[in-house]
């Protein structure tokens, strides 16, 4: 691997996982000492917080506006959605899986089918499988809104 390469494999691991220094370090085969170089001269930990920083706060924004919509539509619409806000939901819902690696909507709608498909299949398994499924979304949901 060229050192250019290095350098940019470097940098998105830097940037983009939870890697040490050193283990960045060892895994492009530089030395510590070259990665502080290149973190320090380009500025990387400016990168690596405005990568982090405003894709998260971007999403939680986008959850929150998403829950107010639904919100409104219970309270306000009798649970029926008028075209405006079928729009604004598929615009938050696209800005969400466009933002998230994996978007907790596409795991939300996985539990509903399996849900249904326990209730007709297997209907003894369906609440303690439930409880599980909603834990494991919850973790999910934590996990992506920090």
């Amino acid at each position: 691997m060229r050192n250019q390469q290095k350098k940019e494999l470097a940098r998105s691991l830097y940037i983009k996982s939870r890697f040490t220094r050193k283990e960045i370090a060892a895994t492009v085969g530089v030395t510590e000492k070259t990665l502080r170089t290149w973190i320090q001269k380009e500025n990387w930990d400016e990168l690596k917080a405005n990568e982090s920083i405003t894709r998260n706060q971007l999403l939680r924004t986008a959850y929150k506006q998403l829950q107010k919509i639904n919100e409104f539509i219970d309270n306000e619409l009798g649970g029926i959605p008028n075209k405006e806000m079928s729009d604004a939901k598929a615009v938050i819902r696209k800005e969400i899986e466009t933002l998230s690696d994996r978007p907790l909507y596409i795991y939300i709608e996985v539990a509903e089918e399996f849900q249904n498909w326990l209730l007709q299949n297997h209907p003894k398994q369906l609440k303690p499988v439930s409880e599980l499924l909603l834990e494991f979304i919850e973790h999910l949901a934590k996990n992506e809104s920090m």
